[in-house]
């Protein structure tokens, strides 16, 4: 019987020394892609691991998981925060790290996990401060909506003032999600890769319809929001955007960017804000 405990664990031992990072992370994030989750928390993972492995790397330390230790997860750890990145990339690199070798365990590919006793960093909390109604007022009047690209902006900001959708949920809106009948608009890949519906109020409802008429029928393009080559805007198109409007606005002491906009979201924020707009 001791042999036989001996044997397994050498065999054990011996996986451990040869399982590569890259054959591990594939199947890390393969198991990720069988659970169903969505795309973007994948691709996350891996961005996450690719800066990992890239930090022991520099460090000159072993990257075949089996032969990485706590302390070595720590100085990668430090390595980021002297290189000034922000305790939010940092503990979302930490939660990766611990996800990634809490599978390894699981799927016994791991005997040890090196992760146990590494702690996320304690963020600095900061205050980030809403659009008041004059300045929502002043970014919205930047919008030249006489012309295509400029009603398309202001209806971009009509929905995130309308809706609190994110950004990539924007962006990713088809032609088909958008149910003018009822006022909302279906979000089929939000949060966790579940559908849900938002709603819009009656301002916004006809903003998009009239953005819909004006976009036209575009052969192999169902996206709702098109640059000026009739292609999907991306979500950096889109806070580009609104950084320009913000300077011509000449806004100060708030930031700039759809998360902030969509921060704005009242009930009955369209008859104090843009009423007298149209």
């Amino acid at each position: 019987m001791a042999k036989r405990r001996t044997r397994i664990k050498d065999d054990i031992d011996g996986y451990q020394k040869n399982l590569s990072w890259d054959e591990a992370v594939e199947q890390f994030l393969n198991s990720m892609r069988i659970k169903g989750l969505a795309y973007h928390t994948v691709r996350w993972h891996d961005e996450n691991l690719k800066a990992i492995v890239k930090a022991l790397r520099l460090k000159e330390l072993p990257t075949d998981p089996g032969m990485i230790s706590e302390a070595m997860l720590k100085d990668v750890v430090l390595k980021m925060i002297n290189d000034g990145l922000s305790p939010t990339t940092i503990n979302h690199r930490v939660r990766t790290m611990k996800q990634f070798f809490e599978f390894l365990i699981g799927e016994k590919m791991l005997v040890n996990n090196p992760t146990v006793k590494l702690e996320r960093k304690k963020p600095k909390s900061t205050i980030i401060q809403a659009f008041n109604e004059q300045q929502l007022n002043a970014l919205l009047k930047q919008t030249n909506k006489n012309r295509f690209v400029g009603f398309r902006d202001y209806t971009i900001m009509l929905i995130f003032l309308d809706t609190g959708i994110r950004l990539s949920e924007l962006v990713n809106i088809q032609l088909n999600h958008v149910k003018l009948a009822d006022s909302e608009i279906v979000i089929p890949h939000g949060k966790g890769d579940k559908h849900r519906r938002v709603f819009v109020s009656l301002k916004t409802r006809d903003a998009i319809r009239k953005y819909i008429k004006a976009r036209g029928d575009i052969p192999g393009n169902n996206y709702l929001l098109i640059n000026f080559e009739n292609l999907p805007m991306k979500g950096r198109n889109v806070q580009e955007r609104l950084t320009i409007y913000g300077k011509k606005a000449k806004l100060e002491d708030v930031r700039i960017s759809p998360w902030v906009l969509s921060q704005n979201i009242t009930p009955d924020w369209s008859l104090k804000t843009v009423v007298n707009l149209s």
